[in-house]
């Protein structure tokens, strides 16, 4: 239940910044409320699932649950107080070359990601944390060097990974019960999310229109979702017919993000009062006609 609840909170940050930057709304206020609430409610999302999983029992540690979790808090520490350092020393100070220093942060990844799996929790865990503890350059930014290589690696595995995540999808589990049963997981994914949104916003200060903004905006669920729901379904907490109907619910709620945010644009444009058009001031008529003699007409 509680892996359910995470399914339908989740939003994709990534697939949320397209889209927001797309439609001119990076400097918009619903733009950044959704953006930082998106960041904040994945933050949440991820940690309830890890402590979901801690308690699975799944993992290599034959340990039970307390044990790995504090295990798992004092990892966390230990990267957080020790690593960044360790890591500004290794591939800054030592003047390392780029090739060399990409080999170092991947295999401290690679690290960090069996670390978490060993406990229990998914690799993505231990990746996630190994990119949140790397040091960066004094603008906040990861270094050029570093980054663009990454991007390369990335692009090339990331169909991979769908690959992987549709071998899982079980479409001979979709009978007339699969589909009546997408159709109210869909429905309940996006009213929730767009509801929620609508009535936090508008408690923030928000208008009805940029509260529905944010609302639609946070209902796009995209790559993030995929990767909770591989971890769920290698922990063992969704089945594979539950699996297939949550992955397409993610398509779906995510292909509705961007009609969703027109069809909230056009009530916005038709809601919006004329703005009345400034007569011009009528003369007078016998001013018009030079019958009255204005001042300085009589000298």
């Amino acid at each position: 239940m509680v892996f359910a609840g995470i399914a339908l909170s989740i939003t994709a940050v990534p697939v949320l910044t397209a889209i927001v930057r797309e439609n001119g709304l990076t400097r918009t206020v619903p733009g950044v409320v959704a953006v930082s609430a998106a960041g904040i409610l994945d933050a949440v999302c991820w940690t309830v699932l890890a402590g979901t999983m801690l308690n699975s029992g799944a993992g290599e540690a034959a340990l039970a649950w307390p044990w790995r979790a504090a295990l798992a808090v004092g990892f966390v520490t230990v990267m957080a107080l020790a690593a960044r350092p360790v890591l500004r020393r290794l591939l800054w100070r030592t003047r390392l070359e780029p090739s060399l220093r990409l080999a170092l942060l991947i295999g401290f990844a690679l690290g960090s990601a069996w670390v978490t799996h060993w406990l229990g929790l998914h690799v993505i865990f231990g990746a996630l944390l190994a990119g949140l503890v790397t040091p960066r350059e004094e603008g906040g930014t990861l270094d050029p060097d570093l980054l663009r290589p990454l991007h390369e690696v990335s692009s090339l595995l990331l169909p991979f990974f769908f690959v992987l995540s549709g071998q899982s999808v079980a479409l001979n589990s979709m009978s007339g019960t699969g589909w009546a049963v997408l159709l109210a997981v869909t429905v309940l994914a996006v009213t929730t999310k767009v509801g929620s949104g609508l009535v936090s916003a508008r408690l923030g200060g928000l208008d009805r229109h940029d509260a529905r903004t944010v609302g639609v905006l946070l209902s796009a669920r995209g790559l993030t979702e995929l990767i909770a729901l591989n971890a769920g379904l290698e922990a063992g907490l969704v089945s594979a017919p539950l699996y297939t109907v949550l992955v397409f619910m993610a398509l779906a709620t995510t292909l509705l993000t961007q009609p969703l945010l027109v069809l909230t644009r056009r009530l916005a444009a038709r809601d919006r009062p004329a703005v009345p058009v400034p007569a011009t001031a009528p003369q007078p008529y016998a001013a018009a006609e030079g019958g009255v003699e204005g001042p300085g007409r009589g000298e």
